[in-house]
């Protein structure tokens, strides 16, 4: 088959977010299957580079199309245009993938056009193809979950809550009539299925895949119990996204004084790209504080931690950061929004859910406190894990969900 793939962000091996994992991931699969595939993104955020990283590890097409506008003005007008339309990619990228002949000619040929991420199947949607040419979008997450909960934190009587209003408006709208024209929509969990079909999606067209785990392609180490040496609790995330940022600056400043107050020798290690001056700061003058920045590989950080934490607010969709760290068998101590996707669908007991400074930092302790108790507790939890995010089994899967020979597996 030829697919043609849509996605914001051109994954390679060590991309230092999770989403960028699984497209890498997906990619594979699809090759490994004998697909032909060409991958379409836009000219932003490293792409450039990164379809060449991508070329010298996988024998796929990779096409960046930059935008004919440039500069400042440009930027600043992407910015109104995703407050205003969060599910549409600024216009100017819109048009170059749309304009650019070799997309409209891979399109034109495909047997199947995919997007990752919702923003891009708004690309998909418009992109001409054959008549027998099927259509899906892979929603990592659901964009009008996150907006709902930024409306709901917003102050009464202000211009925030006035833009969250609208914001909600043009999400669920925008959001629903993308997913209403794909033969599939695809979701990570049955609780995103749910949202997708109060979108309007019909039930048949919306399809459970549990995505694989594997980083780099290779094998999810696990330990028998928590490491030697000093108690480390690990906060992975993309820190050039907001959602992780506000996720930092709230452990920081209430969850690690917290802890601290009753544990003075608790390391702390913030783990990922893009860390903001604050954190950086915040490192500079706490010797338990480490904040790594980009890394090859997080397998260092996971097998040094004794509990991992995961202290989002915002956001929506599975945490493949979750996910991770229960299939390497380390306690994990979730918000809510962290543990998305996950409680009530399996063996959980690896996984603490909290939603307040307080509980958070209670449930730490509880697994600094016994540490060999929590990962006897989290190992039902992580064989669980293994088996539903199975790699080995996702091939398959995948070719059910794409193609519409299969449901939930």
């Amino acid at each position: 088959m030829r697919i043609v793939s849509l996605m914001a962000h051109v994954p390679y091996p060590g991309i230092p977010h999770a989403g960028g994992q699984y497209v890498l991931s997906h990619l594979r699969a699809l090759r490994a299957l004998g697909h032909e595939v060409t991958v379409v993104a836009p000219d932003w955020r490293g792409n450039d580079e990164g379809a060449r990283r991508l070329r010298e590890a996988m024998d796929v097409t990779v096409l960046v199309c930059p935008p004919r506008s440039s500069g400042r003005l440009a930027a600043w007008l992407d910015t109104q245009q995703i407050r205003l339309f969060p599910v549409r990619p600024p216009l100017r990228f819109r048009r170059a993938i749309l304009r650019a002949g070799t997309v409209r000619d891979a399109a034109a040929h495909a047997d199947l056009v995919e997007a990752h991420w919702s923003e891009m199947g708004w690309i998909a949607r418009a992109l001409p193809t054959g008549p027998r040419a099927r259509r899906v979008v892979v929603a990592q997450d659901l964009i009008v979950q996150t907006y709902e909960r930024i409306f709901a934190t917003t102050r009464r009587w202000t211009a925030a809550r006035l833009l969250g209003r609208w914001r909600n408006h043009s999400v669920a709208r925008d959001e629903g009539r993308l997913y209403r024209d794909m033969d599939a929509v695809v979701v990570f969990s049955g609780k995103d299925a749910g949202y997708a079909r109060r979108l309007g999606v019909a039930a048949d067209d919306v399809v459970v895949l549990r995505p694989p785990f594997s980083p780099d392609g290779g094998e999810v180490v696990t330990a028998d119990g928590p490491p030697a040496g000093l108690s480390t609790v690990l906060f992975v995330g993309a820190f050039f996204r907001d959602v992780n940022v506000e996720a930092a600056d709230w452990l920081i400043d209430e969850i690690i004084p917290r802890v601290r107050a009753a544990r003075a020798d608790v390391r702390f290690v913030l783990a990922g790209a893009g860390p903001t001056a604050r954190m950086i700061a915040a490192a500079q003058t706490d010797p338990l504080l480490e904040v790594t920045g980009e890394v090859e590989s997080l397998d260092p950080a996971y097998r040094a931690a004794t509990a991992v934490v995961v202290p989002l607010r915002m956001g929506a969709g599975l945490k493949f950061k979750t996910v991770e760290a229960l299939m390497r068998g380390i306690p994990v101590v979730a918000t809510t929004v962290g543990a998305e996707g996950l409680v009530g669908e399996g063996e959980t007991g690896g996984l603490v859910v909290a939603d307040d400074t307080e509980a958070i930092a209670r449930a730490l302790l509880a697994i600094l406190a016994d540490p060999r108790r929590a990962w006897s507790d989290a190992t039902a939890t992580r064989e669980w894990a293994r088996s539903v995010f199975s790699a080995e089994t996702y091939p398959s899967r995948l070719e059910d969900a794409l193609f519409g020979r299969g449901d939930e597996r």
